[in-house]
């Protein structure tokens, strides 16, 4: 079994490994996955993960626009000296524009990726054309995360466990999932789980987020940014400049609603989209993707011109 394992995970690092390139920049070595032509969408992945989590950049590639996925510091072939602070990965972020040759993006930071987006906001504003956050930390985020969890995420057999689940019983594993990441009442968690579980895209996208890497190569990124989200005293929100869209569930079990509201408020002129008994994986929630045509048409309207 352990060897079986050995393979599995070194077929899914090779591949993720295939589906990226690693650039020096003036901060370090940065990993990236590209897709599509300009104009841009710059992503600030969420916690944990890495450049893997592009998917999430596909409704905005079906539009005409670009993505450029950096893993941030820690998470796969980043390495977590190319910037531990949010303001540091900001800045190696911006570096790898510099080598890419891309002059100005539109910034989407989702969830964990929050802080390191709005400090690509505040740090330069003549690169960022428009900021979106969905579901994004903006304030202070200390969950307890007991070390028996992680222990489990970091152990081969289970996450290997995680995937035969989702495939063989997808419902106690969405239905848990659901109930991690939302504060929904239990009628509502369960006709969800149904509604995952009878839509294929719906269904698709849980195994997308359980099917990455192992947790291993997203250690050091994690440890990093919990400890980094914990030390958050006040992100720089009042001097981002460009247009902003703050996107956030009612229900997020994950990272509370009142991070969406704080940031609009002190984000000049933001613009926030609540989605009612929306929970953190707003692709799953109610509201017919609405949020999705809403970062859309922001787009279109502040940086597709």
């Amino acid at each position: 079994m352990a060897g079986l394992l050995g393979i599995g995970r070194d077929r899914k690092m090779e591949a993720l490994n295939a589906a990226s390139e690693v650039v020096e920049t003036s901060c370090g070595p940065v990993e990236y996955a590209l897709h599509g032509d300009a104009p841009y969408v710059l992503i600030f992945h969420g916690t944990p993960q890495g450049h893997h989590a592009s998917f999430i950049g596909e409704p905005m590639e079906a539009e005409g626009f670009g993505t450029i996925t950096p893993s941030r510091p820690g998470y796969l072939r980043t390495p977590i000296e190319t910037g531990r602070t949010f303001a540091e990965q900001a800045d190696a972020a911006a570096a790898l524009l510099d080598e890419l040759g891309v002059e100005q993006v539109a910034a989407y930071s989702l969830s964990g990726g929050g802080p390191s987006g709005v400090e690509f906001a505040a740090r330069h504003p003549d690169r960022t054309r428009a900021l979106i956050l969905e579901v994004a930390i903006s304030q202070t985020y200390a969950p307890a995360v007991p070390v028996w969890t992680v222990a489990l995420f970091m152990n081969p057999v289970m996450f290997w466990l995680q995937g035969q689940l989702l495939r063989h019983a997808p419902r106690l594993v969405v239905s848990q999932f659901v109930s991690m990441e939302s504060t929904l009442e239990p009628a509502d968690r369960r006709r969800i789980t149904d509604e995952v579980l009878a839509d294929p895209e719906k269904l698709s996208l849980a195994r997308s987020l359980v099917d990455g890497p192992s947790f291993a190569p997203l250690r050091a990124g994690f440890d990093n940014d919990m400890k980094q989200f914990a030390a958050i005293d006040r992100l720089p929100l009042d001097e981002v400049q460009c247009p902003t869209l703050v996107v956030h569930g009612t229900h997020d079990g994950d990272v509370p609603f009142n991070h969406a509201v704080d940031a609009a408020e002190q984000i000049p002129g933001a613009e926030l989209f609540a989605v009612e008994k929306g929970w953190h994986i707003l692709a799953m929630s109610d509201g017919d993707n609405a949020y999705l045509r809403a970062e859309i048409d922001f787009l279109k309207e502040h940086f597709a011109s």
